[in-house]
């Protein structure tokens, strides 16, 4: 599979909820992703690999431009993902997913790129189910716990704490090749600790249109678009943009 995740902004939210004026954010990130599936123990599983790549552009906080990578490499992610339910004929799945991303990208503490210099590991899971003729739900939710970056600035120690994530999509299947959906992520936590100084959850709530089309039997298209309505201690974005081209052998 590949990917293209890109979004704008010109807000930043601090901490408070107050908006910090001259800042802005432009991210442009290509990802590849290879996604192996079999059977364990009567179930079915998969193993992905996922290799992000791009940079961050029009990075200001408070009119003060911000250094940052046109072009570097984020963290690799392996991940594994088992199916205790799976059934296709009522259209019930349950999965189970665990991220191990590695401080693999390429990390600068004078110039923001991709890398995080950390460890961290996601639990996913993840229940699909029909709901009428043609309808389907999606219900994900992920807790992610982060190892120290021992490199912040200034040589800093740099903790950071478990971040959650709640997401929902409500799928109309047009026809075989053609689903069009509508869904919402939330996400809070993730506050850093610098030496003795806490800071502010990172908390953000975004709304999505998706419509993906089979090109022909073994290619897929997905477009998804976005918009934040709620942000707080990060950037709140005015649009993003999934781009999503999968083969399947």
């Amino acid at each position: 599979m590949a990917y293209y995740l890109g979004s704008t902004s010109d807000t930043l939210v601090d901490g408070n909820g107050d908006e910090v004026a001259g800042s802005s954010l432009d991210t442009n990130v290509g990802l590849l992703r290879y996604v192996y599936y079999f059977d364990l123990g009567g179930m079915r599983a998969d193993v992905n690999v996922l290799q992000p790549f791009g940079g961050l552009d029009n990075m200001s906080i408070g009119g003060t431009a911000v250094g940052t990578k046109d072009l570097s490499f984020g963290d690799t992610t392996l991940v594994g993902t088992i199916w205790p339910l799976n059934d296709p004929e009522n259209g019930r799945y349950f999965a189970i997913a665990t991220y191990l991303t590695m401080p693999t990208g390429d990390y600068s503490t004078t110039e923001l790129g991709l890398g995080s210099n950390r460890w961290s590991v996601a639990i996913q899971p993840g229940f699909v189910f029909n709901i009428a003729p043609k309808w389907s739900v999606d219900l994900v939710g992920d807790v992610t716990v982060y190892g120290d970056n021992e490199d912040g600035l200034g040589g800093a120690n740099v903790e950071k704490d478990p971040s959650y994530t709640a997401l929902g999509w409500i799928n109309y299947n047009a026809s075989d090749r053609t689903t069009l959906s509508l869904g919402a992520t939330t996400s809070w936590g993730g506050a850093e600790t610098v030496g003795s100084i806490k800071g502010a959850d990172v908390e953000s709530t975004t709304v999505r249109v998706a419509w993906s089309q089979m090109l022909d039997p073994t290619t897929q298209f997905l477009m998804e678009v976005g918009h934040d309505v709620d942000a707080q201690n990060t950037f709140e974005r005015d649009a993003t943009l999934t781009l999503r081209l999968a083969k399947f052998f």
